[in-house]
């Protein structure tokens, strides 16, 4: 049953309604029993550091968005939902291998984006949202696929790029097993057909690029990250404004960019700096929801049709919605993480982590906004605490 928790969830957040409720519900006592079952009797009376500090941050959150935002009841269903769901993948992988944490986060996904993928085949194969211009580099005429499990493009995606990476650790772990290998192959060659499918360019590039580095050489690429990650950044926002500002890059843009109905990287940052630094709340932040209830009624009407509810960017985001006060806060905790990381010294977790933080740059990830990777997040945050734990003890 376990197995299939992140299908479970993902298929809530995609209700409407009344159902949605009653989902949540089955869902959220079906996950609290398997955690209930995993903690001994005697442990239920003191509740661990790491899931009162994940409770009071979901609560915290709430009543700041209370104060100076609108909270729905959307916003703490999924608050409650990535609290359960790191509650249970904390206390399930706490006895567990890192490998078998790994193969969990694995398969649990994999049993998510497989239905999804055959429920794109099944009732959405004829729909036609543009040209995909990843096929079109290789003079292949298709359409961009949106699997409709998703919530959001990219946002969807990047999961399947984060888990491409998992599958290539098992492969380099199971060199010698030639049928494990086979399967292993044909997952990785699963996940890459899904992203070109779906046309994510950068996503895609993001697990090529990372696969290759996965590969041959982390501790030297860790290297250059510690010494150059400020102009490694310079020249990665340098790459977005060529990218959408000039021509060069035509051949790799979709009509909509070419023509400018599109939102860039850049139109979005934009309207969020007028967002930032509009009044006062550049200090306390806006509360969930921050920069789609709070951007212009010229920007809001503009670009109605293209659902723009986050800046595309993690700590823009959070900087609109929590302030300057939070975002040092988020700081601090993106610090702490990488020193477990770096203590806990596993190349697997470095690369998940690394990879995820430079999603960040061009998408709201992981954050409120984006469900999939953060559920993957949290997944990987269960490992590096558990195993932390572990060492320091």
């Amino acid at each position: 049953m376990e197995l299939i928790y992140v299908l479970l969830l993902r298929l809530v957040a995609y209700l409407e309604g009344p159902q949605k409720i009653v989902a949540f519900i089955f869902v959220f006592g079906f996950i609290s029993y398997s955690t209930l079952k995993i903690v001994p009797t005697a442990g239920l009376i003191k509740i661990t550091k790491y899931n009162l500090f994940f409770l009071a941050t979901s609560i915290l959150i709430l009543i700041h968005t209370l104060i100076f935002g609108h909270v729905l009841l959307r916003d703490i269903a999924v608050l409650l939902t990535f609290w359960i769901w790191f509650v249970f993948t904390y206390n399930f992988f706490k006895e567990k291998t890192l490998e078998q944490c790994l193969k969990y986060i694995l398969i649990s996904f994999f049993i998510f984006n497989f239905y999804n993928f055959l429920l794109f085949k099944f009732y959405f194969a004829d729909q036609k949202f543009g040209i995909n211009t990843i096929l079109s580099l290789f003079g292949i005429y298709g359409y961009r696929i949106y699997f409709p499990l998703s919530s959001g493009a990219n946002i969807y995606t990047s999961q399947l790029a984060l888990n491409s990476i998992i599958v290539l650790y098992f492969i380099k772990k199971s060199k010698s097993k030639s049928k494990s290998n086979l399967l292993y192959i044909l997952l990785y060659v699963f996940y890459f057909y899904m992203l070109v499918m779906a046309d994510s360019r950068l996503i895609l590039a993001f697990s090529i690029a990372f696969s290759f580095i996965f590969w041959f050489s982390l501790k030297t690429f860790v290297a250059i990250l510690k010494n150059f990650w400020w102009i490694i950044g310079i020249i990665f926002f340098i790459f977005l404004y060529i990218f959408y500002g000039t021509d060069l890059f035509d051949s790799f843009k979709r009509a909509g960019e070419l023509d400018g109905k599109a939102l860039s990287r850049i139109k979005i940052w934009n309207i969020a700096k007028k967002v930032i630094f509009n009044d006062l709340h550049l200090i306390s932040g806006y509360g969930l929801n921050g920069f789609e209830n709070n951007m212009s009624i010229e920007a809001s009407q503009k670009f109605e049709d293209q659902n723009l509810q986050t800046s595309h960017n993690f700590l823009i985001q959070n900087l609109i919605d929590f302030g300057i006060v939070g975002f040092l806060i988020i700081l601090y905790l993106i610090f702490k993480i990488l020193k477990m990381v770096q203590y806990f010294n596993s190349e697997i977790i470095s690369i998940l982590v690394i990879m995820l933080l430079f999603m960040g740059i061009t998408e709201s990830i992981p954050s409120f906004y984006s469900f999939e990777p953060t559920l993957f997040f949290i997944a990987i945050l269960s490992i590096i605490l558990t195993k932390y734990e572990r060492k320091i003890n």
